[in-house]
């Protein structure tokens, strides 16, 4: 069989060791407590797949520090919107993220004079569902980063 055509079955763990690393310095070796986070899954929901380990790699991925994308207009400038669809969990929710992004840039284009009532409700609806990713000094980290955004603003103007 061709590396294609081997049997086998892939596994993966979403953070399984609560690990934050730096992309260039960390280890790329599997570890048996890597193998034993995985084989538990294994044994648990899959257990006729627990065979010997045929290959493995490391998958990196950046994330927020509350595990939540972040969709929203910068704090200092309305006309940019700041999409950060890391997470881990970002590609395969792009589409969505950026059917969310066109629908705030098409909101802020439309005028309130020609808004419908249909348009308003589903407004109010897009905020509910965005509610969760927007910048907020609620969120962990995001108190730096409105603060530093801020500054970078009154330091812009004072130029």
């Amino acid at each position: 069989l061709t590396r294609c055509q081997t049997a086998g079955f892939k596994i993966g763990k979403y953070n399984h060791l609560g690990e934050t690393v730096h992309p260039g310095s960390m280890n790329r070796t599997m570890t048996a407590a890597d193998e034993e986070a995985l084989r538990t899954a294994l044994r648990q929901f899959f257990p006729a797949a627990n065979g010997p380990l045929l290959s493995y790699s490391t998958c990196l991925f950046t994330n927020t520090p509350d595990g939540h994308f972040i969709i929203d207009r910068h704090p200092c400038h309305s006309q940019v919107l700041i999409l950060s669809a890391c997470s881990g969990h970002g590609f395969k929710m792009s589409s969505g993220i950026g059917l969310h992004a066109a629908d705030m840039v098409l909101a802020a284009a439309s005028t309130s004079s020609s808004s419908s009532p249909t348009h308003a409700s589903a407004a109010l609806e897009r905020d509910k569902e965005l509610a969760l990713h927007r910048i907020s000094t609620k969120r962990e980290g995001h108190a730096d980063f409105l603060r530093q955004a801020q500054q970078m603003a009154q330091l812009r103007w004072a130029a």
